[in-house]
């Protein structure tokens, strides 16, 4: 595998017009559970989605060649096994490589975090079936089909 020069850092207050773009785009969100495929996000509710999240939350954006190109998000950080979630915006940089070295970033930093947290041995990832990109990537870097979750989607886990 190639090494790409991908980054996380932690996510900022002016990175949200830029997610918003990304969560708003439908290529990009037809790999969403939750999005509605008939309206688009206002920023009031992204900004309250961006603030909802718990402090077991972390979310990282993934910077190729130091410009935003993604989000990493890793959540449930109190449980044994927490979820794990990539999401591309630059559709230009599918099918490159950036989102398995992303992922594959976001484990590392998991893994190291667990060092101090010894309770978690494992992380998951909750796939649509129908998102057959997001399938391959995960699976080419370990992680197993475990269970169905909700409707039309399937769980995976890597252990640590």
């Amino acid at each position: 595998m190639e090494i790409l020069n991908i980054n996380l850092r932690p996510l900022r207050k002016d990175d949200l017009p830029l997610t918003l773009a990304w969560r708003n785009n439908k290529e990009v969100y037809d790999g969403f559970y939750q999005q509605s495929q008939d309206r688009a996000i206002v920023w009031d509710d992204h900004v309250r989605w961006n603030k909802g999240r718990n402090s077991d939350w972390r979310t990282f954006i993934v910077m190729y060649e130091d410009r935003p190109v993604g989000l990493i998000t890793i959540g449930q950080l109190d449980n044994w096994e927490p979820e794990i979630g990539v999401c591309i915006g630059e559709l230009t940089l599918w099918g490159k490589g950036v989102g398995k070295e992303a992922v594959f970033c976001g484990t590392e930093w998991l893994r190291e975090y667990a060092v101090e947290h010894e309770h978690i041995v494992a992380t998951r990832a909750t796939i649509l079936d129908s998102n057959s990109r997001s399938i391959k990537l995960f699976i080419s870097l370990g992680f197993e089909r475990i269970a169905s979750a909700r409707r039309n989607e399937s769980l995976y886990r890597k252990w640590l």
